[in-house]
């Protein structure tokens, strides 16, 4: 599921370089080289992964095994990573349905 992003404000060579990417058929859209930029990003950062799944759980919309792969980390590790941040787990019911 995709979700627009209102508005990013960034240096003006880096929209000029992601125009330049389009415009030359290198992409299709400006999202999609934001897209595999951050792909790239994470492949290069995967320490990264860890908060994102953390906070996709803890608001609730991810499932506690789906945050666990988004983090890049066995189900046990990432429980007790949760620990660590003082964030519970909770029954699959109370999940939002928008991510999994």
């Amino acid at each position: 599921m995709e979700k627009e992003i209102a508005s990013l404000n960034m240096p003006p060579a880096m929209s000029q370089g992601i125009e330049a990417l389009v415009e030359s058929g290198e992409y299709s859209t400006g999202s999609d080289v934001l897209t595999d930029a951050f792909r790239v990003f994470l492949e290069n950062k995967p320490e990264k992964k860890t908060p994102i799944g953390t906070e996709l759980y803890r608001r609730g919309q991810v499932s506690l095994m789906r945050a666990s792969e988004i983090a890049g980390m066995d189900f046990e590790s990432f429980k007790e990573v949760l620990t660590d941040r003082g964030i519970g787990w909770r029954k699959k019911s109370n999940i939002s349905r928008c991510c999994e």
